[in-house]
């Protein structure tokens, strides 16, 4: 067995600043492929510590390394373009992470791994929903949807279900939205998924409710969401907390307080390259200091994002920046300037309102879809509801015939017969199976789980997820005592890959570690 490396270590035991300085200290004489992996795994520590820019740069370096390796490796190529097109969408520059959940998509499709092609589709469908383009977004979704539904992977179908809430609430159709946004947390509990993907849940039920004008609950959801992202220092996701924190405030009344969370999402974002959030916080923070009057810093804020909604080509928030300025301009009693803004406001609206038809179009296919799996899952219950009344009829008869004395006696005899029989077979069953366990017993305490055997059907009876084929696999070599780094090299794909799978693994099983799970498959044969 091969001892694992000082890095691969501390990257098990997510010391992630330790990675940091191993990466550097290796990063002196390696070959092309070794800079690639020692980049990657630099970028990943530092999207874990919340650092999205130095991230996105190590991941571009691991790109460049590994295009020039003389043995290419295009598990890690796919990663690296995919993370980097995440760093993107974290930082809301959306047009930049297009090209690269693209180039992740090419390189899934050309080594046939599904469950990457439904990833990356996911992707770029959350990429085309923030554009604007939900058609396209839609069919991303369906295409990652079908993956995930044919795979029975519920973790995935927990994404994709919290990317229909959003594209559900950007139609409006809110009671479904907060549907499905429930539905996505339920298939999520905490410490499932990536680090912030329970808090992300949270705040889109959240702002689901916010856009409902159901603010208590709205106000809980938000504060859940807000104390999640600070325990993991998520910067990022907690500025778009404090805007949605922000919009709740003005619609209580509250603007001082909505005007001090939009300061503190627009400091954060004001620190790192333009990008749609800033416009976003922009726009929050100026309708603050107009609600308070403070009209002329509201217009200078407004001004500036116009210029800034122009260079980014966003039609929508250059809509809500004209009525905003308009409005304004009403308070200040400018009414030409006011009817000059809301001109303009109207032709945008106009040009919105053409894509109407096709996201209307978009709802009814999304739901099509969807009744149809919630009809497959009603036939399901029906049968099994069918079952215990056919189950309950038959019991039925059988005690009617055992009524009377001779009937009874026969029956009985009958059952005693056979009940004998039975044990007698089982006792020999028994006997076999005994003295299997006392063989792997001894093994366990012996340290040698090389020879442990395990019968998938019996440990799939036992759970209510069973086992896929692949987390099967990776079990075996699991309780074989290979680690993490060797099982990847086995199946050829990355470490966090099998990580993930065990996680998966582990939960299925109700266990927490390597020992229990194996404890478990000794008990489960």
């Amino acid at each position: 067995m091969c001892a694992q490396s000082p890095i691969e270590e501390a990257y098990e035991k997510e010391d992630y600043k330790t990675v940091i300085h191993l990466a550097d200290s290796i990063l002196q004489t390696p070959t092309e492929l070794e800079v690639a992996l020692l980049h990657q795994m630099k970028a990943d520590a530092w999207y874990y510590l919340g650092e999205l820019e130095p991230s996105l740069e190590g991941y571009f370096k691991a790109i460049h390394a590994g295009e020039n390796a003389e043995v290419r490796n295009d598990l890690l190529l796919l990663e690296c373009y995919s993370h980097a097109g995440f760093c993107y969408r974290e930082m809301g520059l959306f047009q930049k992470a297009l090209p690269h959940y693209k180039h992740s998509l090419s390189i899934a499709k050309s080594i046939k791994d599904s469950v990457e092609c439904a990833q990356q589709f996911y992707n770029l469908g959350s990429i085309y929903q923030h554009l604007g383009n939900y058609e396209r977004a839609t069919e991303l979704l369906d295409s990652a949807y079908q993956i995930d539904l044919a795979l029975k992977d519920t973790v995935a179908l927990g994404f994709d279900l919290a990317f229909l809430s959003e594209l559900k609430m950007q139609l409006n159709d809110l009671d479904n939205a907060l549907y499905y946004a429930k539905e996505s947390l339920l298939l999520l509990p905490p410490g499932g998924g990536n680090a912030n993907s329970h808090a992300n849940r949270v705040k889109q039920v959240g702002s689901v409710l916010l856009a409902m004008q159901e603010l208590d609950s709205a106000d809980y959801y938000l504060s859940l969401a807000e104390n999640e992202y600070l325990e993991i220092n998520d910067q990022w996701r907690l500025a778009s907390c404090w805007l949605e924190q922000a919009k709740l405030k003005m619609l209580q009344g509250q603007y001082s307080d909505a005007v001090n969370l939009a300061l503190n999402a627009n400091s954060f974002y004001s620190q790192k390259r333009e990008s749609q959030f800033l416009i976003h916080s922009n726009n929050i923070l100026a309708q603050a200091y107009g609600e308070l009057l403070m009209v002329d810093k509201a217009l200078e804020i407004l001004k500036d994002n116009q210029k800034k909604c122009e260079n980014f080509g966003d039609i929508k928030m250059l809509r809500d920046n004209f009525r905003l300025q308009s409005e304004l301009y009403v308070k200040m009693d400018n009414q030409p300037a006011a009817d000059l803004l809301n001109e303009q406001f109207e032709s945008l609206q106009d040009s919105i309102n053409e894509f109407t038809n096709r996201e209307q179009l978009n709802r009814l296919a999304l739901q099509i879809k969807f009744d149809k799996l919630e009809q497959e899952n009603q036939i399901l219950s029906d049968r099994y509801e069918a079952n215990a009344i056919d189950l309950v009829d038959k019991t039925n008869r059988l005690n009617y015939l055992t009524i009377g004395g001779v009937l009874v006696f026969i029956i009985l005899c009958g059952i005693i017969y056979l009940i004998r029989v039975k044990f007698r077979k089982r006792n020999e069953e028994l006997q076999g199976e005994v003295a299997e366990l006392r063989h792997q017993i001894k093994l366990l305490l012996e340290g040698d789980t090389s020879e442990l055997t395990a019968d998938l059907t019996k440990i799939n009876e036992c759970l209510t997820t069973p086992l896929t084929d692949r987390e099967f696999e990776i079990l075996g070599y699991a309780i074989g005592d290979l680690n993490n780094s060797q099982i990847a090299e086995k199946i050829f794909v990355s470490v966090n890959t099998v990580k993930y799978h065990l996680k998966n693994i582990y939960e299925k099983l109700g266990v927490s570690n390597r020992k229990q799970a194996l404890e478990y498959i000794v008990k489960a044969n």
